[in-house]
């Protein structure tokens, strides 16, 4: 159960941080990280400037994970691309535009990096190597190297030396069991773990198993909510 409760509070963090920032002040239907002052139209891609005076991008929101989706920034013109460069160095902060369309925005004193990729969807690095991603695709890493790519939809990952973590928005209890066979095939099968039970009406059920490398995998489902780590040895 207490294996349970910290995957599900994983999920929960997860969810929680795609709405950090959203208790401070209510928004007045702008974009979450634009500070607009009437001079700004929106546009299927973003924000497009009607006159000389570029978006104020709210970098502390951003930097406190509240990214959003929906203004792709890379997708800007010129001149408000090079506004959001000169207001992030006012801040103490780099920003820099890939030619893909993406945004990193470094903070020089904490190792942090922060990229919106062309879609949208935002990754984190601290400066120990830690990653974390909120949407997006199925991440690449030695660990999700060890099991099979999961057709669900991601809400949000993480990973760094010793595991990874990865929430689910939309696989079903079915899904989960499915996901825990495939995954013995992979060799999880050394010291496992298996549980199905039902608790005021709730289905919960876990996963749990070693490989020969001592890596340890930890599936769980429950309340709609969907979950996997993977332990380093």
């Amino acid at each position: 159960m207490k294996r349970l409760l910290t995957l599900l509070l994983s999920g929960l963090l997860l969810l929680s941080l795609a709405a950090c920032g959203g208790g401070g002040s209510e928004q007045s239907g702008d974009d979450p990280l634009t500070r607009d002052d009437g001079s700004a139209q929106q546009t299927q891609g973003g924000t497009e400037n009607s006159g000389d005076t570029a978006p104020d991008i709210d970098f502390g929101s951003i930097m406190a994970g509240n990214g959003g989706t929906d203004t792709v920034w890379g997708q800007q013109d010129a001149a408000t691309r090079q506004a959001i460069i000169d207001s992030a160095k006012e801040d103490g902060l780099d920003a820099s535009f890939g030619a893909d369309g993406s945004l990193t925005i470094k903070d020089p004193e904490s190792g942090e990096t922060y990229v919106q990729k062309p879609d949208g969807t935002w990754t984190y690095q601290d400066a120990e190597g830690g990653e974390a991603q909120l949407g997006g695709n199925w991440p690449d890493n030695e660990y999700t190297k060890l099991v099979p790519k999961p057709d669900f939809t991601l809400m949000g990952a993480s990973v760094d030396s010793d595991g990874f973590t990865v929430a689910f928005t939309d696989a079903t209890l079915e899904q989960m069991r499915d996901y825990a066979e495939k995954v013995k095939a992979k060799g999880f099968t050394i010291d496992p773990e298996s549980e199905e039970q039902e608790v005021m009406g709730m289905v919960i059920f876990t996963y749990a198993a070693s490989n020969a490398d001592g890596y340890r995998i930890e599936i769980v489902s429950a309340a709609g909510t969907s979950g996997i780590t993977i332990t380093a040895p």
